[in-house]
């Protein structure tokens, strides 16, 4: 998770989140649907173009009340997981012989395209189904969170402030140019490919077969259709079996965004220390008061 902005409001609404969206829409210079509420009708309304995923865990959570079971359970993760249509078709599939005709309709009451892998946008090269870093960041400020306003957002500060330098020191120790998390998962995908099947047309076009499956991948648009290598910029299995086929290496096709030369740019613009508050200099600004309590009801 990569920290922009954050701000404090007395409830979480949508006259709040707007007023959130709003100014950092302004700040980025970032470019109306009706009928939605809360932070998913704000960012329709004010940023018409983003893509809006769910957490699939909160999905899950909330159609398992009904659909109770561990084998439900797997397979619903196996159809958020699934990364091209006909794959999310057929864990579909399974799961309607785990129910009777309602298990599917329940399931799909939920837009596909905000918790499936296969109806996902391929810009953001992110193909997280869960909201954890959300929680994460949560719990990570959740001793701030009981103090008073100023002293929360003092904290918050300083441990942002620490965390670039962190995060500056930590792409320093990387034992090459990739991101460790991002050659964990190409390793991975080295291993994979030794059971793939390659047949090459002697152009840019690949036949990669794999299982029941058989995948194109083409080099130079750096495509697969299995659409994993778009979702992660990490080239898939099938795409390395191409590579090794025609002796090339992989690493080169990683996106620039788990090198390190892009980490230490994300982490230039660090946050400066300041004054205590007892140090701060005095204003002729009006005071600004806290909220009038709300009554309970």
């Amino acid at each position: 998770m990569f920290f922009i902005a954050w701000t404090v409001v007395d409830k979480e609404t949508k006259h709040s989140w707007s007023f959130f969206i709003n100014y950092l829409k302004d700040d980025l210079q970032l470019g109306t649907r009706e009928g939605l509420i809360g932070l998913q009708g704000v960012v329709a309304e004010l940023l018409p173009n983003a893509e809006v995923r769910m957490c699939a865990r909160h999905i899950w959570s909330n159609w398992s009340k009904i659909w109770k079971g561990e084998e439900k359970g797997k397979q619903f993760w196996r159809c958020s997981k699934a990364t091209f249509e006909v794959k999310y078709n057929e864990e579909l599939y399974k799961m309607s012989k785990l129910g009777n005709e309602n298990i599917n309709e329940d399931l799909l009451h939920y837009p596909r395209v905000s918790w499936v892998r296969a109806f996902f946008q391929e810009h953001s090269k992110c193909d997280a189904v869960e909201n954890n870093m959300s929680e994460t960041f949560n719990y990570w400020i959740l001793s701030c969170r009981h103090k008073s306003i100023i002293a929360m957002l003092e904290e918050i500060r300083g441990k942002l402030m620490t965390r670039t330098m962190d995060m500056v020191k930590f792409a320093d120790t990387w034992i090459c140019d990739i991101a460790h998390m991002a050659r964990l998962m190409l390793e991975e995908n080295k291993e994979k490919s030794t059971a793939c099947k390659v047949l090459w047309n002697a152009d840019v076009g690949f036949e990669i077969g794999e299982a029941q499956y058989r995948h194109i991948v083409n080099l130079n648009n750096r495509v697969c259709s299995c659409r994993t290598w778009h979702f992660r910029g990490i080239p898939c299995q099938h795409a390395i079996s191409a590579l090794y086929h025609i002796g090339q290496e992989p690493e080169s096709l990683v996106e620039h965004w788990y090198r390190k030369d892009t980490s230490l740019k994300a982490y230039s613009r660090l946050i400066q220390p300041i004054l205590n508050i007892m140090m701060w200099s005095e204003t002729n600004n009006p005071r600004i008061e806290p909220p009038e309590p709300k009554q309970n009801a």
